[in-house]
């Protein structure tokens, strides 16, 4: 990571305090090699957050860089894959992780700002990528940290943990675990759990056996461009990804007024008996989205979205599996029968979606990933992903819980993503990028009226 300053970082008045430091486990750690699930493979993508923390009278600041950094040599010596680096396995020419103690990145920064200078932390703001590591020494993947983190105090007495993690690692719910093992021993206590890395519950069968037709894939041979990469690609340089010019990105909220009159609608003529905040919205904009979208009309357009699968599976995978248990769940259909479909349908849809997420299923879309080597299939529609049902806002390092905790907001096109609002109160942001025109549609569409 360069200390050169960018233009963020001269907007938050931003100072580097040393240099970049290696933090390597503070114990033993095994030497090993470590399988990764093919879901894992295809997630080679950084994954950045950021942690507000306000100031707190009861306790300054002092000593809080140097309680992370300890807290952080500790809980590597549990999480030592998290001090590894990507590997390619030869032989079977697959992803894997070396547990190679190289260590994860921390920098600190000091700001001439305090946190209220800022304004809505909640909203997306470019300049918050500074708060995040996002420069390495690295040409390829297999160079890249699988974890940075940056401290940014300001003289306010709060601070920031800005973090970039691999996706290969965890999804959200193996993320939450990891930080709060990682709080906790920097407040001083024991492991909240203790996380199960093996991931061989979740490997193709001998040999594959495909049982579905999977809408929600597609073969690389089919596609142009994808936001994933492979085990092949990830020889290639790693390049950052970025946004269409041509879009703006909107923020929409959600409240929890808003969110009860979606749900009131879907249950309307009784035939929906039961549904969530998740499944009301992720319809809502699954139809305001197509509606305002040309879209080919002879091809079908997916909206996918994951899937906890640690209970769906049989036999069910460990309580702490620290990987990537998700499944790809897809509502699909042409655009305009998702235009012309009732608000009770769209939510039936997406109900449907998830209710096919079985282990036979989900089995069967491993093994068509071994044989196909595939993807996600984006092109046309979105992946919607929820950010607002994640406990973040648990993690506390001693000086107190988070004010807002979500991701840097640089959303794509084809990703769309559920924040929270910074209150709890049930309510969440949409955050969507769309051309100019569309986005003048959708901007009317969205609204949900009584």
């Amino acid at each position: 990571m360069g200390s050169e300053k960018s233009p963020e970082h001269e907007q938050l008045k931003l100072e580097q305090v040393g240099g970049v430091e290696i933090i390597v486990p503070a114990g033993d750690t095994p030497n090993e090699r470590l399988f990764l699930s093919n879901t894992d493979q295809v997630l080679v993508i950084p994954v950045e957050t950021v942690y507000f923390y306000p100031a707190n009278p009861a306790r300054p600041a002092d000593g809080l860089v140097q309680t992370l950094k300890d807290a952080l040599a500790k809980v590597l010596v549990t999480y030592h894959i998290m001090a590894g680096r990507l590997a390619m396995n030869e032989e079977d020419q697959r992803l894997e992780i070396d547990c190679n103690r190289k260590g994860a990145e921390f920098t600190h920064y000091e700001s001439a700002l305090s946190l209220s200078d800022l304004g809505d932390v909640t909203m997306p703001n470019p300049a918050f990528r500074a708060l995040v590591p996002t420069k390495f020494n690295a040409t390829v993947v297999y160079e890249l940290p699988l974890l940075a983190i940056q401290v940014t105090t300001f003289k306010c007495g709060g601070y920031t943990v800005g973090v970039m993690m691999s996706h290969t690692l965890f999804d959200g719910f193996a993320a939450i675990e990891f930080f709060m093992n990682y709080s906790a021993l920097a407040r001083g206590e024991e492991l909240v759990c203790v996380p199960s890395f093996d991931r061989s519950a979740l490997k193709c069968r001998v040999p594959p056996k495909i049982e579905f037709p999977h809408p929600e894939l597609i073969k690389p041979s089919d596609i142009e461009q994808t936001p994933f990469t492979n085990a092949e690609s990830a020889e290639k340089e790693f390049v950052a990804l970025e946004n269409s010019a041509k879009h703006v990105t909107k923020v929409f909220p959600f409240t929890p007024e808003k969110i009860g009159i979606l749900k009131k609608k879907a249950l309307e003529g009784g035939v929906i008996k039961r549904v969530s905040t998740f499944e009301v919205v992720a319809a809502h904009i699954w139809q305001a989205r197509t509606r305002c979208m040309d879209l080919p009309e002879d091809k079908y357009t997916n909206l996918l979205f994951a899937v906890d699968i640690r209970k769906r599976m049989i036999p069910p995978l460990h309580k702490h599996y620290s990987g990537n248990a998700v499944h790809a769940a897809a509502a699909r259909d042409l655009p305009q029968v998702i235009r012309d479909m009732t608000f009770v349908e769209a939510v039936q849809r997406i109900q449907e979606a998830i209710s096919q997420v079985t282990d036979a299923y989900v089995r069967s879309s491993i093994d068509w990933g071994q044989v196909y080597k595939g993807f996600p299939a984006l092109a046309g529609g979105f992946f919607l992903s929820a950010w607002f049902k994640m406990p973040f806002y648990e993690i506390d390092y001693g000086w107190g819980k988070p004010s807002y905790a979500g991701p840097i907001v640089t959303p794509l096109v084809e990703f769309v993503l559920l924040l929270s609002n910074g209150t709890q109160d049930g309510g969440c942001n949409l955050v969507i990028a769309l051309e100019p025109q569309a986005m003048a549609k959708f901007e009317k569409l969205i609204e949900i009226e009584a």
